[in-house]
């Protein structure tokens, strides 16, 4: 139950609202007087009556606590009265049973289950920053890599051409499309294997038929009866380029 309805904002009769020389008669002006506390005396008895009521508790607030989660007198007698039952009956309610009232050798036992579960914890979280290491070193290791670039070009005659690929070479290997280096019906050579250290030359030629350049590879004709080949007319040369 509530008890707004038992509050008094107001009386009914006020003598404040009366005239400075009221024009009533003797007992009016006295029954006047009287109202307001008599409202007063009938508030207070009707409050007293809805206190020793016997649902009063039901209305009166209650704090809730850990162990008793109630928000009325009423409720929170009636939770503390289950708890007991419960405990008499061998069930022990959530919460109620703190580290002072177990044996010391269980205190023991649960110290020891929580240093073992922190210990486990940091080394699980050793373990990972470690993988996290172990990731960023294998990450830094494959960007160290080399990085392949293959692709074609058609000859041009030029003597010296650069076939520029965007990234200076490690290595570059060089033959013609149909798969050879050399010709078996002629003096020629139409490619080979150059490296950052050294080009790739031909059987007593003075330059190289391929060799690395910033930014790509240089390809030539010419030497000696036209023998250096890894850029004729007309012909298709494969590479493969390690940078």
């Amino acid at each position: 139950m509530s008890f707004s309805q038992n509050k008094l904002l107001n009386f009914t009769k006020k003598i404040s609202s009366l005239p400075d020389q009221p024009n009533m008669q003797p007992n009016d002006l006295k029954a006047y007087f009287d109202s307001s506390p008599e409202e007063l005396r009938q508030t207070h008895n009707t409050l007293c009556d809805s206190l020793t009521a016997t649902t009063a508790a039901a209305g009166l607030g209650f704090q809730r606590t850990a162990g008793v989660p109630a928000d009325t007198v009423q409720s929170a007698v009636e939770n503390v009265q289950s708890q007991i039952s419960d405990a008499v009956l061998g069930n022990i309610p959530s919460g109620s049973v703190t580290n002072d009232k177990l044996a010391q050798d269980v205190r023991d036992h649960f110290t020891e289950i929580e240093q073992s579960v922190m210990a486990e914890t940091s080394g699980r979280e050793a373990a990972f920053d470690n993988l996290q290491r172990q990731i960023h070193s294998q990450t830094a290791k494959v960007a160290e890599k080399c990085e392949v670039i293959y692709d074609r070009y058609v000859g041009d005659n030029t003597q010296n051409r650069v076939i520029y690929i965007g990234k200076t070479p490690k290595a570059v290997l060089l033959m013609t499309n149909y798969g050879v280096m050399d010709s078996q019906n002629e003096i020629a050579c139409f490619g080979g294997l150059a490296v950052d250290t050294s080009n790739a030359y031909y059987y007593g030629e003075v330059g190289p038929v391929l060799s690395i350049c910033e930014n790509g590879f240089v390809v030539t004709v010419g030497g000696s009866n036209n023998c250096l080949a890894s850029n004729r007319s007309n012909v298709v040369y494969n590479y493969i380029a390690l940078v």
